[in-house]
């Protein structure tokens, strides 16, 4: 989308999404379109909506640029229905569920760095040139700068076992500061920042490997990414502490965006769905759980109970609903950026609760499992296929750069739940573009057809390769062993 602003008398033209959109007039407010805000935070008869809620969950209507997403006005967009009609409550753990400590906690087995450093420093070689947040070209100096302060010679130096002390990006360079292709084209500007990796969870573990030469930032291996974090956002713990950690019962968070405190009422954290805190007991409607704080010293926090449980969940109606509801909400953020999550953050995270370990990035997610190629089949035959075998809640569907999780049929549509940017499109010259979606969605496989400047060779459809029931043994099935359909 094409963004035309007026500033100072300066034309301004911001062209992260997808440039050759047309552009559309601005809307025309009313006094009657906007809501009107409170300056007493006292006032509890008019509080002001924008104090603790995240802008998706306020009732606010404003306009749309755009045409609308057939699949978004048909399909209702509400997890419930769907957990209702193919969801399902399991007695028993599946095998796999036995395992996610096993990986969670395995950077916390390593003696030494587990990767080799022509490995780890790929980003230097893969990024030498590119646009910075002011859309101009960033100078060869700046990363040779960065090269300097990656003090890669001290690789494996530090080899400490740690925890993050907060939520915190996870970045391929020891930075703050984006680094973008092309702004002018669309998929290589805004959000895509070449250098966000991933996110880590408050109190999740992490293996040190040495420090940037300013010491701001550490190298860290998380149990499934690396990357630089700033220093102040993790601490070093020794074995004894580890052990007591892995050791205790686990309480598995179910809710997003719930502030919880200390017992002496002091804020430490908002609740994350994909956060695992350690057990210490039960008092009234609280789980009491130990964090530890910059100072290696231990510290309790409260967990109210509803938004939680201890220990791995069943597969049950009750959790899907509940966790799906939430991660709903999400609007995208590439690489976990600005507190939200992408395709493969948001189903890694669905899956924490179950006890289902998934990688971070979508194709290492589409090996997990039983895996089902849909090589040599055609749009019919592959829609007959996730019919037929695809088990809801419990199947990842795979096409190049991007994952979806299958949900079951309605009105027998093939129904997926994904985080998505947007929708790519093609003018009649050729130009390509985004119809930016942005946001957690229920949709076929067919998302966006309908539009006039649709791209049909870019139909997810048409470019999914294989789908895996991440609930399963491993087994590749070929076209041969999985039957006629």
């Amino acid at each position: 989308m094409k963004i035309t602003l007026w500033m100072s008398g300066i034309l301004l033209t911001l062209g992260g999404c997808g440039t050759h959109t047309p552009s559309m007039p601005p809307p025309t407010f009313k006094p009657s379109n906007v809501p009107v805000v409170s300056t007493d935070l006292n006032n509890t008869d008019n509080p002001n909506p924008f104090c603790c809620s995240l802008p998706q969950d306020l009732n606010i209507k404003l306009p749309e640029y755009g045409s609308k997403v057939n699949d978004l006005e048909k399909f209702e967009q509400s997890i419930f229905p769907y957990v209702e009609q193919s969801g399902y409550d399991r007695e028993n753990l599946y095998e796999v569920q036995n395992s996610f400590e096993l990986h969670y906690f395995s950077v916390w087995n390593y003696q030494k760095v587990p990767q080799s450093l022509q490995e780890i420093t790929w980003p230097l070689r893969a990024f030498r040139e590119g646009y910075g947040s002011n859309l101009q070209p960033i100078p060869p100096i700046w990363f040779q700068q960065i090269k300097n302060n990656s003090n890669f010679e001290s690789y494996g130096t530090l080899n400490q076992k740690g925890i993050a002390l907060k939520a915190m990006d996870i970045r391929a360079f020891p930075t703050d500061k984006p680094l973008y292709k092309n702004p002018s084209l669309p998929g290589e500007g805004y959000p895509f920042d070449l250098l966000q990796n991933s996110t880590l969870h408050y109190n999740e573990p992490v293996f040190i490997s040495h420090m940037s030469k300013d010491g701001a930032w550490s190298y860290i291996f998380s149990n499934s990414v690396s990357g630089w974090v700033k220093s102040e956002g993790i601490t070093a713990i020794d074995d004894q502490m580890a052990q007591n950690f892995q050791q205790a019962k686990k309480v598995f968070l179910l809710e997003d965006n719930i502030p919880l405190y200390t017992p002496l009422n002091q804020y430490t954290v908002h609740s994350r769905i994909g956060m695992v805190l350690p057990l210490e007991r039960i008092e009234g409607e609280h789980y009491i759980v130990k964090t530890i704080d910059s100072n290696t010293t231990t510290r309790e926090l409260l967990i109210p109970q509803h938004s939680a449980h201890v220990g791995v969940s069943r597969f049950n109606k009750k959790d899907l609903a509940l966790i799906g509801s939430h991660l709903l909400k999400n609007t995208y953020g590439w690489g976990g950026m600005y507190g939200e999550r992408d395709c493969s953050s948001m189903i890694r995270d669905f899956m924490t609760p179950f006890g289902v370990w998934l990688p971070r990035n979508s194709s290492a997610q589409a090996k997990r499992g039983e895996v089902i190629s849909f090589e040599g089949l055609s749009n019919d035959e592959k829609l007959a296929l996730i019919k037929e075998k695809g088990v809801p809640f419990e199947t990842i569907i795979y096409l190049k750069g991007h994952v979806v999780l299958y949900i079951g049929t309605y009105q027998d549509n093939v129904l997926t739940f994904h985080n998505i940017w947007g929708i790519r499109t093609i003018d009649k010259e050729g130009n390509k573009g985004r119809h930016v979606v942005g946001k957690a969605v229920i949709s076929t496989l067919d998302l966006g057809a309908e539009l006039e400047n649709f791209d049909p060779a870019m139909r997810l459809l048409s470019r999914v390769e294989s789908m895996n029931i991440f609930t399963r043994p491993p087994n590749v099935l070929t076209r041969n062993q999985r039957g006629d359909i």
